[in-house]
């Protein structure tokens, strides 16, 4: 079953997330790949990092994420770093590219198959509209 929704608790209350359309879903994935990417290179390098190193975009990405998973609620604030973390996970589960690739490419091997089957039934009902009958005496 794929999850389109969940509600994730907070500190500050619940908000329910939602998977992205697949209209923008593609969009969202850069989004949520370069954050959670950036966000494990500063906690690796958390000694030596300074704000200056930081990109500014890297929160607002989280942002639009988060904003784009709300679908309309108003977005949390005063967000703890479990809170981020939680919020991170939910959407990297809602919208899982692995798992629906997955199902993907099992919904298409199925129709694959179906289809050979019915094109050979097809080829075999032509084949004896084709085959005139025998009228010898």
């Amino acid at each position: 079953m794929i999850i389109v929704r969940t509600t994730v608790p907070l500190s500050t209350g619940t908000v329910t997330l939602h998977a992205w359309s697949a209209a923008h879903v593609d969009a969202h994935l850069l989004d949520l790949l370069t954050f959670t990417v950036g966000l494990g290179a500063m906690r690796e390098h958390w000694d030596d990092i300074s704000e200056d190193d930081v990109d500014p975009n890297l929160w607002q990405r989280f942002d639009r994420l988060v904003q784009a998973s709300l679908r309309g609620q108003s977005p949390p604030v005063l967000l703890s770093w479990p809170d981020r973390l939680a919020l991170l996970d939910a959407m990297w589960v809602l919208n899982d590219v692995d798992d629906t690739e997955g199902k993907l490419t099992a919904l298409v091997t199925r129709a694959r198959a179906r289809q050979a089957k019915l094109t050979a039934l097809y080829q075999q009902r032509l084949q004896g509209l084709q085959t005139a009958p025998s009228t010898s005496t």
